[in-house]
């Protein structure tokens, strides 16, 4: 019975130890769903600056290239070619010109986990726990005891026999 106390006390140990770091480790499922959580929000921000990008792209080409878009922006700034007048009419309005916003800084946070330590610990306190347990049960039940051997003695009609070789 000795060894299967500590057997059972050690695979339980080993069990909770496995158990423990899988969920809660520093690879374990709470760190990977945290690290998910964060790839997810720099995959959607990253994703709104490139399409910034895109926009402005477009608009840096256009203003190079094509000489009607040139024009406007002039005429929006109150130049006037040759041949040209210009009416400024009052009471409607304005069209605003879109403002980019860059984005903000996104910082990496770190991931919150239960340091190996504590799982070790854990584990240990676990075995050393099942182990007094089981031993609890065996003294209770008769299987273990603090007594000396003593010869096997048997009795006949009142009378001790003892077993001589």
């Amino acid at each position: 019975m000795e060894r299967f106390r500590l057997l059972a006390s050690f695979f339980v140990g080993t069990f909770f130890y496995t158990v423990m770091a899988f969920v809660g480790g520093s690879d374990g499922v709470w760190a990977m769903r945290q690290l998910q959580e964060q790839k997810q929000s720099l995959s959607a921000h990253t994703a709104s600056i490139e399409k910034t990008n895109d926009e402005l792209s477009l608009e840096k080409i256009a203003l190079q290239k094509d000489l009607d878009v040139i024009a406007s922006y002039a005429k929006k700034l109150g130049y006037v070619s040759a041949g040209e007048k210009l009416v400024k009419i009052s009471g409607l309005a304005s069209r605003e010109t879109h403002i980019f916003d860059p984005g903000t800084v996104l910082r990496h946070h770190e991931v919150k986990f239960i340091p190996e330590w504590l799982c070790k610990s854990s584990a240990m306190t676990i075995t050393v726990l099942i182990y007094f347990v089981l031993f609890l049960i065996d003294l209770q039940n008769g299987r273990v005891s603090f007594c000396a051997r003593r010869a096997p003695v048997s009795v006949s009609g009142g009378i001790s026999v003892y077993d001589m070789q």
